[in-house]
């Protein structure tokens, strides 16, 4: 008895230098994730970057993440998820080296680029390590430190950002990566010297390259599109041209799964619910993360509603950061036992709620009215992070723990792509509209009129308030409420979005995760039968 408890201590000890391991490196994407957002100022001010190579910066390495996931984590599963995750903290070194170096913009791009590939090996390995490291009666702990740790990374990465652009220089953001990833190293050498992790590669398994293709072909392409298409225009080649080459290649991967013995993505594991549920669970999280994300910053640090500074803005999303990470590392203690469907759905329902209350904002607005909804939105965000991952998992067989990894990630990836582009289109249409109001309201056929439309269309902030600062105080003052209001609307319509997409997963966890909860592995008897 005592050499079994003995064995199972030495166990413990072993899947926490794992998770040590693997929460440094989910520090470091998730940090990336959100930290370059707040210097690309700095970035557009060095490298003297046009708007399209400002978005780029951001895209590129999202774009990249989520068209390569699944593909390094099947390799995984082929051929070691050690190997695959030292090549990722490798390459995105590399990657992290090259901008921290970089003198021009393909040098920045380029090293952008080579971040993506990195987090794609490293995102789409670790939660398969972490999981085949763990006993099975730990994995829901963490898992849920897992989902946590990113949580935190995302909401943490803003403040240190902002820090480091403002105080230090924006180099700085790459040089912790490098301090990182070396650690993460070090500690690598040590889980793969002791054999840490067991050796799950499947035995004999060809890698599917024509399913790898289509999914170049799908991902890439649709990424590009959907990140691209505000700013390239929906109906012009350049966004209409990848959208119909994402379409054949979806046709193209479900023919290589059905035509392969070892599909890169096996197919038949989505009929199961709570697999299905785990995939769409995590795009609506990452959906409605990115879509709230993007647009809360942009508003608090509007000079015409909080005014923020980046590290103020950082702050200000603190609360859900904080709330997020503790219901992560807690909630899956009490509630990996039993049935996901009524956490999932009030965790998806939590989400929901807090962005119908973001919507009574207003310029007006004290930041003592609105922490308790971030904390709401932390606590679903928290829940989904820390339950979805192991809701998926949990069915799959032991070495295909990788390829549902990179799936589930893939599904995160590209809801955060989605909401991003989905939550700016409800802007943009909000703004449309609101600025053809306020362009109409002004005499016809002045000179002011015409200059005014011209501004609030291709404008700077600073040319707009020059122009309302002279034109006479009445009607300059009318004209500087409209706007504010035009942006407390906008800003309302992202929330909104947000919103529809956390009840639209909501909805989906009420129907997919009825009834008992399923065996460990189950679902490998959906692929017993072609």
């Amino acid at each position: 008895m005592s050499d079994e408890n003995s064995q199972e201590e030495v166990q413990k000890k072993r899947a926490r230098v794992v998770l040590a391991m693997t929460a440094i490196c989910m520090m470091v994407v998730g940090f990336n994730t959100t930290a370059v957002a707040t210097i690309l100022p700095n970035l557009k001010a060095e490298f003297d970057l046009t708007p399209s190579g400002l978005q780029w910066v951001m895209a590129i390495y999202t774009v990249t993440s989520a068209t390569l996931v699944t593909i390094v984590s099947r390799l995984g599963d082929i051929t070691g998820k050690m190997g695959v995750f030292f090549i990722g903290m490798i390459v995105f070194a590399i990657g992290s080296a090259s901008v921290l170096f970089s003198q021009d913009t393909a040098m920045l791009l380029f090293g952008r680029g080579a971040q993506g590939a990195g987090a794609a090996a490293l995102f789409g390995t670790s939660l398969s390590l972490l999981t085949a490291a763990t006993p099975e009666d730990q994995r829901a702990s963490v898992t849920g430190a897992w989902g946590a740790i990113v949580g935190l990374a995302i909401g943490v990465g803003p403040i240190v950002g902002g820090a480091f652009g403002h105080y230090i220089s924006w180099r700085a953001v790459f040089a912790t990566d490098l301090l990182l990833l070396a650690a993460a190293f070090v500690i690598g050498l040590r889980v793969s010297r002791g054999k840490y992790v067991p050796d799950t590669r499947l035995a004999g398994a060809e890698f599917d390259y024509p399913g790898a293709l289509a999914i170049l072909l799908f991902l890439g392409p649709l990424s590009f599109a959907l990140s691209n298409g505000e700013s390239n225009g929906w109906g012009t080649p350049l966004t209409l041209v990848p959208l119909g080459v994402a379409a054949v290649a979806t046709l193209g991967l479900v023919y290589a799964s059905r035509r392969s013995d070892d599909p890169l993505v096996e197919l038949r594991y989505f009929r199961h619910p709570r697999y299905f549920m785990a995939a769409a669970g995590m795009f609506f999280t990452g959906f409605t993360l990115f879509c709230f994300f993007v647009y809360f910053n942009t508003f608090v640090q509007s000079p015409d509603a909080f005014g923020y500074s980046s590290i103020g803005a950082g702050l200000a999303i603190m609360p859900l950061s904080l709330s997020m990470f503790v219901v992560s590392v807690t909630a899956p203690r009490f509630l990996a036992p039993y049935s996901f469907q009524w956490p999932v759905a009030i965790g998806l329902g939590a989400m929901a709620c807090g962005f119908l209350l973001l919507m009574t904002t207003t310029n007006t607005t004290q930041y003592a009215e609105i922490w308790w909804k971030l904390l709401i939105v932390g606590i679903g965000m928290g829940i989904c992070f820390s339950l979805l991952p192991r809701l998926g998992l949990r069915l799959l067989p032991e070495e295909h723990m990788g390829q549902g990894s990179g799936v589930i990630n893939a599904f995160l990836y590209f809801g955060a792509t989605l909401g991003a582009v989905v939550g700016g289109l409800a802007e943009a249409i909000t703004i449309r509209r609101g600025l053809s109001e306020v362009i109409k309201a002004l005499p016809a056929g002045s000179t002011e009129r015409e200059d005014l439309a011209h501004a609030l269309a291709h404008g700077t902030p600073g040319q707009i308030q020059q122009l309302i600062a002279g034109m006479d105080p009445t009607a300059g003052t009318t004209l500087a409420k409209a706007l504010r209001d035009l942006q407390d609307n906008a800003f309302d319509s992202a929330m909104l979005v947000a919103a529809i997409g956390a009840l639209i997963g909501m909805a989906l966890a009420l129907i997919l995760l009825r009834g008992p909860v399923p065996p460990v592995h189950c679902a490998v008897e959906l692929t017993r039968n072609k």
